[in-house]
This record gives C-alpha cells, structure tokens and sequence, in this order.
C-alpha cells in the first residue's frame, strides 16, 4: 500500500526508487516513538544514516557495521499514524515486509472480521492502497516449512515474485536474499512441493 505521505520511510524511499528497504522488527518506545530495524538495499554503498537522520521526525539512527551495499540501520522515529490501527485491532504483520518507492508490501495476520476492518480504515488514511491477495489457511501451511524456508517464502511474496508478471526475477531475488541462484531455485521448488502436496487431497 502507499505509504502516509510525511512518514520518514515514505519520504527516503520515494526519493530513492533505486532502493529496497526491508522492514525487519520495531519496538514501540511510547511516548509516540518507534525504533524500527531495517535492511537497506542498494547497487552501491550510500550515505543512508546520514540522509535518513535529517529527516522529519527521526530523532536518531544507528548504523550496525559499515557502509554496504546492504546496509542494517536501527531507525528511532515518530510513529507512524497507522500503527495505532494495528495496535486497536490487535492485528500483526509478518516480518521482513519490503517498501519501495513510498510502497509497502505487508502480509497481515488476524480474524477476518479484523483483517477486514483494518482494511476499511486504511482506505481512509491511503486511498491508493491496493490488495494482492487474502489468504486464511497461510499459517496451516508453513507448520510444514522451517523457519528459514518462511523467511525466503515470505520475503519472494513481498517482492512479487510470485505474481503474475513476476516483479522481480529470480536473479535479482537471489541477490536480495544473499543466495545462489541454484540455491534458491531448488529452495523454492522444494517449498512449493510441500505446500503442493500440503494442498492435494489423499489418494
């Protein structure tokens, strides 16, 4: 969905189109603060903790390591004027969601009533928001994958690998990942018999 305009993470990746920032974990401070720890993705090393500090309603950030093209900052900030609906609701998104150009991709996890009350009001905050798809049996599904094979699945949904055109190639993804791209074309097919499988009815 697009982002609140004014959001510190709306403005830094709508001015940078060429970067992928992946949303790791955040901790409400209170007191109307956020720490968010995320994954900045780039072709080349920039100056991210910089740009991101001088923004709007960020009072601090820490890099953790050096300057990469994969670079891990932890973001204290503002809180987003969404996080309250989430908070109200008692709804969870899945961590690592993408953002990119302004967007994000989430993958929310509740009842329907919930999940469906949680998107009527988004639409009033951002009336450009779009839905990909509504799954309710996600969780009986990946009881069969490991915890990394969950991570990989979610974070090719998030980049549209899976969509029809694909979003991203396989390439790009494995680069995005940090794996071979034999590596993660047998992952993926290895994840897909399962919930295949997981799907088809006993013969």
């Amino acid at each position: 969905m697009p982002l609140p305009e004014g959001s510190w993470v709306q403005r830094f990746s709508s001015a940078r189109p060429e970067v992928v920032v992946e949303v790791l974990n955040r901790l409400d401070l209170g007191g109307g603060r956020t720490l968010t720890e995320v994954r900045v993705r780039a072709a080349e090393a920039g100056p991210w903790a910089e740009e991101i500090g001088g923004l709007p309603g960020v009072n601090r950030v820490e890099q953790l390591g050096a300057p990469a093209p994969v670079t891990e900052l932890r973001v204290s900030h503002r809180t987003s004027s969404f996080i309250s609906l989430f908070q109200r609701l008692q709804l969870m998104r899945r961590f690592p969601f993408v953002i990119e150009s302004g967007t994000a991709t989430w993958v929310v996890v509740g009842p329907e009533p919930k999940v469906r009350r949680l998107l009527e009001e988004l639409r009033t905050i951002a009336p450009g928001m779009t839905i990909e798809s509504v799954r309710h049996d996600m969780a009986r599904g990946e009881e069969l994958l490991t915890p990394r094979q969950q991570e990989v699945l979610r974070r090719a949904i998030a980049a549209g690998y899976f969509e029809v055109p694909r979003r991203i190639t396989l390439t790009t993804l494995a680069q995005q990942l940090g794996m071979a791209i034999s590596s993660l074309s047998e992952g993926l097919a290895i994840i897909e018999k399962k919930l295949v499988e997981q799907k088809l009815p006993d013969r």
